[in-house]
């Protein structure tokens, strides 16, 4: 009796062994796994990004760790399963499907609060969604990413949903905004709520262009990144500009789809980053456009030649008081329909107005063959400078460009010319000198030079805070802290010229001594043959260095674009005051990444 109760036990100790050997092993990979590492939302150090008690288990314990949270999770599973579901109900779910539990297929119904979500907000399919950007925004000026979900509720009623992370600017002051946005952090918000409502704030009231690319995917994952979601629900998010933004949340719930897209996070992530990641790892299934007003007259403006947009400009002006003389497109039809909805027309017009509506036949010019986010180059760059002064005076810069794009970059997938500095710094070598120092430390440039259209009026502009070189009596280089800005307008000279003024002033510091200027500036960007660009500007400066001048000066440069993240650059700078005069020759070359 004793050995066959012997026999017994031990046959269930090995057997009870096993089975333990066969659930962890599983376990500890899942532990290490990507996929869970992105339902924790950890960032490249293996720490969660987002540290609320109510999602990271472990946090208490002060001993995070992906293995500590699964521990922690399957505690809870076998404490309360249901429990567990309701809270964690993509965890739970990853865990049963790498264990090989059986959920009950009622497990949501016994949640009413995530019951209800899965109701009301299906995911039939799923849809990245890219608003185009607002470089003069603080909360736009690199567009912005969410997803759309879409499908038959319990009603059976088709619907979509905006699926967005983001944050509110709650403060004017750039101080201020910098610290919490980069150091601080604010708060993260994570919305539901109705596409059309986005449709109409993006694209009718903000002008801006959304496409959209609708996602290949799996049920399964697309099941669980769904109840991922919810697990997001009602948490305490931390939004960081430069390192857990709209699009590092989104590139991470994307990832769920195709672990492989998380590769494609790097130190900073940009709505554009996302959508070409998105394309490079082909889970994009088809591409649609809803352009706004805006891009859409801006299109057809380079569209139509020249002689056709200025009679359709004069029409405009003139109160449709010629129309009907001669015959009109159906392009120029929509081009003076669409300015037509922003202006106000007499009375005496009205009846033109009514017939030139129903002549239009719904053509539509398919901005997807005028403009491509995925074509502009990528948002953040390294540069080398030579440059030889008067005198064969030499200097060497390395400059790096976290986000953003130049003047001179390739501006041809954006709505209008513009410039986006943030945190671009430059470190320069002096060759005479033999002295290695910071040159340049600009936290935020942005310059917009939409030009203007009949129904669109718009200034353009230039913001700058950050510490730069300056100009000296002598016209030597002295670097120092400065906050400015310009206004002025823009115009299209032809459809590859853009000419330019810009009008204001500032106040440059050395600390010990703070001076105030004025600056005027003109200048033309034109896109030339062979990828190429060419952009000169003359302006004059009262004296931003307490020692120095009234100077002026003439800025010309040459960019060739080798690659779609790569330029080369030769530029030409002369400087004159009333006792000096400056020549620069320098030779760049710029790789995006």
């Amino acid at each position: 009796m004793k050995q066959i109760l012997s026999c017994f036990i031990t046959a269930f100790f090995l057997f009870t062994v096993q089975s333990v050997a066969h659930t962890t092993a599983p376990l500890e990979r899942l532990a290490n796994s990507k996929q869970w590492h992105l339902l924790l939302h950890l960032d490249n150090n293996g720490m969660p990004q987002i540290k609320d008690p109510q999602f990271v288990l472990s946090a208490e314990s002060g001993h995070f760790s992906a293995k500590a949270e699964l521990d922690k999770t399957l505690a809870l599973m076998n404490e309360d399963l249901r429990l567990a579901y309701c809270q964690f109900p993509a965890r739970v779910t990853l865990i049963s499907q790498t264990t090989g539990q059986i959920l009950s297929p009622d497990m949501a119904q016994q949640c009413p609060e995530l019951q209800k979500f899965l109701d009301y907000v299906p995911f039939d399919s799923l849809t990245l969604v890219f608003a185009s950007e607002v470089v003069t925004s603080a909360s736009s000026m690199m567009g912005h990413i969410f997803f759309k979900a879409e499908g038959k509720n319990h009603k059976g009623t088709d619907v979509a949903h905006s699926l967005a992370y983001f944050t509110e600017i709650t403060t004017f002051n750039p101080f201020k905004l910098l610290v919490e946005s980069t150091y601080t952090g604010m708060p993260g918000f994570f919305s539901v709520r109705p596409f059309s409502k986005d449709l109409v704030k993006y694209r009718d009231i903000e002008q801006r262009s959304l496409w959209q690319y609708k996602l290949k995917a799996d049920p399964k994952k697309l099941s669980l990144l769904q109840l991922h979601l919810w697990e997001l629900k009602g948490k305490e998010l931390v939004y960081y500009f430069q390192s857990y933004n709209c699009a590092t949340m989104t590139l991470e719930l994307l990832a769920l789809l195709n672990i492989d897209i998380i590769d494609e996070k790097g130190s900073i992530v940009s709505p554009l980053d996302v959508v070409k990641a998105a394309t490079k790892h082909k889970q994009v299934d088809t591409i649609h456009v809803d352009a706004s007003d805006l891009w859409l007259v801006h299109a057809m403006s380079d569209e139509l030649p020249a002689s056709s947009l200025t009679r359709m400009d004069q029409l405009l002006a003139s109160d449709l008081s010629t129309l009907g003389q001669e015959p009109l497109t159906p392009l120029e039809k929509e081009y003076l329909m669409r300015s037509l909805k922003y202006l106000s027309v007499s009375e005496r017009a009205q009846t033109y107005v009514a017939d030139l509506q129903a002549e239009v036949d719904q053509h539509q010019l398919n901005l997807m063959h005028h403009k491509m986010p995925t074509k502009a180059p990528q948002d953040s760059s390294f540069d080398l400078r030579f440059a030889r002064q008067r005198n064969g005076h030499d200097v060497i810069k390395l400059g790096w460009l976290p986000a953003g794009h130049f003047l001179q970059s390739d501006t041809r997938q954006y709505l209008s010319e513009s410039e986006l500095q943030m945190g671009y710094t430059v470190l320069a070598y002096d060759f005479d000198a033999q002295s290695l120092s910071l040159d340049e430390l600009t936290l935020y440039k942005a310059r917009s030079l939409a030009a203007s259209l009949p129904a669109f009026g718009q200034l353009s502009s230039q913001v700058y805070f950050g510490y730069r070189p300056q100009k000296t009596q002598q016209l030597d280089e002295k670097s120092l802290l400065e906050l400015s800005g310009l206004a002025g307008k823009s115009y299209q000279l032809h459809r590859d010229i853009l000419g330019y003024w810009l009008l204001g002033g500032g106040l440059t510091s050395d600390v010990s001594h703070t001076r105030g200027y004025i600056e005027a500036t003109a200048g033309l960007s034109a896109d030339v043959l062979v990828d190429s660009k060419f952009t000169l500007e003359l302006g004059a400066i009262s004296g931003a260095v307490a020692e120095s001048s009234r100077s002026h000066y003439l800025n010309t440069s040459l960019s060739w674009f080798m690659t779609q993240d790569s330029m080369f650059n030769l530029s030409f700078k002369l400087e004159r005051n009333r006792d000096y005069e400056n020549h620069e020759l320098g030779v760049q070359f710029v790789l995006h990444y």
